[in-house]
């Protein structure tokens, strides 16, 4: 008799762990922290003119929230996210044309889908012409 209230105390116990993990899952699916972050995105078109862009988001990558904004459009590729459009702008491919992602001036060293949003950090997107 021993052994089954010990079994059934150990089968009670897993069940309360496996339930607080799937919770716990649960709560990490959405790409959201539940922290809000504000993040701004300066757009260079291909004039040169620039346009800032702010959002407040729980979204842990960039592309996350430009998507939802309807900032930005493109298509999966095996490297994430190849962006086509920025705000209603659809690079020419044929002109050689792309969208630049730049973090604190730089260009990214990520994918816009796997880019983190970091608090302090500028963020860009400029059309850029010529693949070189």
């Amino acid at each position: 008799m021993q052994k089954r209230r010990i079994g059934r105390r150990t089968a009670a116990l897993l069940m309360a762990l496996m339930m607080c993990a799937t919770v716990l899952t649960g709560c990490s699916k959405g790409g959201g922290s539940g922290e809000k972050k504000t993040v701004t995105v300066t757009v260079t078109h291909k004039d040169g003119s620039t346009k800032d862009f702010t959002y407040e988001t729980t979204e842990e990558m960039l592309g996350a929230v430009l998507e939802q904004e309807g900032l930005i459009a493109g298509e999966d590729s095996q490297y994430g996210l190849f962006v086509k459009t920025v705000d209603g702008y659809t690079v020419n491919e044929g002109n050689q044309e792309w969208w630049n992602l730049t973090v604190d001036g730089e260009s990214a060293m990520t994918g816009i889908d796997s880019t983190p949003i970091e608090e302090g950090k500028s963020y860009g997107l400029v059309l850029t012409v010529g693949y070189e």
